[in-house]
């Protein structure tokens, strides 16, 4: 367990009055599924190279669902979840920098990168060897403040609403960071799965300049696929032999792990093509690499990017007006929001606003 879990300590009331610096709000969960309350929570000192933001805005994910139940045995109580993060700097570490006092910022799931390990020093700040995530290292987005190292806290460009922009800081990277990486305009790429990252991912491919064919798990789901940039919705479901003639694509881009027969997607893949799964707790990759390589093709997979990646798909989604369809509710409704999450009532990120006065 991380020293900023151990620590954290926790009252069953506040008053502002009374509340030392180091003290916040927040909707606290003490053990595994167990419903949030309003706690006082510690954050103890301010370390040198952190940022404090004082949160606005929190988009809700699966991920913050899976913590909260502890499903990844990662989990530490009290917990306090959210990692989509909108708010407002309100303090400095003495070494911190990028950011300043007032301005308005984004947090996602890192929370800490040493800078100074292989991976951070070429650039690759989200494999660090100790690498911090919030909810596990820290404190989410369901207190009033956050804190996170200077290099992970990231300026929100004008162009982009605050009340909307949080789920670009965790599903949004997620899906650019591997676009950015491997795509190139004139590719035929097919989006599997349209929910919380699969929206983004077809709004991102679109405006590169691609041929986008979305796959959804239900039928009701494509008009949406279409509504949001994909030129052409079919069911996932989709056998081996409707998927090849779909294809071939440039890139499958896994964004669900719900029942996907990957090795059909596999045979759809073209010359050099590339089957690329995102996030934790993907789809099973049950196929050889027998079939992969006559085609000289590759399978792949990530969770989120660096920050060089964060800021491109910042400035991106500003020009491009790329945002996350979402709904409102309010902090003080995060049980209500929660249960809708599990049950799938969800098009197609929630957002909580912060209503701790």
């Amino acid at each position: 367990m991380s020293a900023v879990a151990q620590s954290l300590s926790i009252t069953p009331a506040f008053s502002r009055q009374q509340r030392m610096s180091t003290q916040t709000p927040a909707w606290v969960a003490t053990a595994a599924g167990a419903g949030f309350s309003l706690r006082e929570i510690d954050l103890g000192p301010l370390r040198d190279d952190q940022v404090e933001v004082a949160v606005e805005h929190c988009g809700l994910c699966r991920s913050d669902l899976a913590m909260w139940r502890n499903e990844w045995g990662r989990s530490h109580y009290p917990f306090v979840g959210g990692h989509e993060v909108i708010g407002r700097v309100v303090q400095l570490g003495s070494g911190a920098r990028g950011v300043c006092p007032g301005q308005r910022v984004g947090i996602g799931w890192i929370s800490h990168s040493c800078l100074a390990c292989e991976p951070c020093r070429g650039g690759a700040l989200h494999q660090c060897e100790t690498l911090g995530r919030l909810l596990i290292d820290g404190v989410g987005g369901f207190a009033a403040r956050v804190r996170a190292h200077w290099a992970w806290v990231f300026p929100l460009p004008d162009g982009l609403p605050a009340a909307e922009a949080g789920p670009l800081f965790c599903a949004g990277i997620t899906v650019f960071h591997p676009i950015a990486q491997f795509v190139r305009p004139v590719h035929r790429v097919a989006v599997v799965g349209i929910g919380g990252l699969g929206h983004l991912a077809v709004q991102f491919l679109r405006a590169f300049g691609c041929e986008v064919v979305a796959f959804v798990q239900r039928a009701e789901d494509c008009v949406d696929a279409v509504c949001v940039g994909a030129h052409q919705a079919l069911p996932a479901g989709s056998d081996a032999d409707v998927l090849r003639r779909c294809g071939p694509f440039d890139l499958v881009l896994v964004t669900t792990s719900g029942g996907i027969d990957l090795q059909a997607f596999v045979g759809a893949l073209g010359h050099r093509g590339r089957l690329h799964v995102l996030g934790v707790g993907s789809a099973p990759a049950a196929f050889s690499a027998d079939e992969l390589m006559g085609r000289g093709a590759s399978f792949s997979a990530s969770a989120i990017g660096s920050p060089a990646h964060m800021l491109e798909m910042l400035r991106f989604a500003e020009r491009h007006r790329i945002l996350p369809q979402v709904e409102h509710l309010p902090m003080s409704a995060i049980d209500t929001a929660m249960q809708r999450l599990e049950a799938g009532d969800v098009r197609y990120r929630l957002v909580l606003d912060a209503d701790f006065d």
